[in-house]
């Protein structure tokens, strides 16, 4: 368990990538309302996951502690603070993210109709299943696989402008 806590950062910092890349695909005529909301989520979805593997993290430390035996109220309160910040809050900043972009996305002509769907489908799914149904929060890394393949296709498609060489 531990093991993976220490890998949340990293997925973080990746996720932060991607949301770079995000934006440089969808490029300088973003609307910046919408760009402005898609990266708070993003920001707020990475924090609100850091501090949930923090506070499972915590839990296991004061929990079960090595050499001891910790109480169970403590182990209780860390595991449904840790379980609530992420499925009820990390969550639906996650759909706010998959919404804000599959809109800017489609107005501005970068996503497909049906990618954009697919984003509205999971941003639907995150704001009003996750926190009750197990294995939701699947929707999110899910959808951003779909969107990380279909920027990598596009971007290989797109033509790229020439440059003349200086003489």
């Amino acid at each position: 368990m531990r093991a993976a806590l220490a890998l949340v950062p990293f997925a973080g910092n990746f996720f932060l990538w991607f949301t770079g890349v995000v934006r440089a695909h969808v490029g300088d005529a973003e609307d910046k309302f919408l760009a402005t909301v898609f990266l708070g989520s993003g920001l707020v979805f990475v924090a609100a996951m850091s501090g949930a593997a923090a506070a499972a993290d915590a839990v296991l430390a004061v929990a079960h502690p090595p050499g001891a035996s910790g109480g169970p109220a403590a182990w209780d309160f860390g595991r449904h603070f840790a379980y609530t910040l992420m499925t009820g809050y990390a969550m639906r900043m996650a759909a706010v993210f998959a919404c804000s972009l599959s809109v800017m996305g489609h107005r501005l002509g970068v996503l497909p109709r049906w990618l954009t769907l697919l984003g509205l489908l999971t941003a639907l799914v995150l704001l009003l299943a996750a926190s009750n149904v197990p294995w939701a929060e699947l929707v999110f890394p899910a959808w951003a696989l779909v969107l990380s393949a279909h920027i990598l296709l596009a971007g290989g498609r797109r033509a790229r402008p020439r440059t003349v060489p200086a003489v």
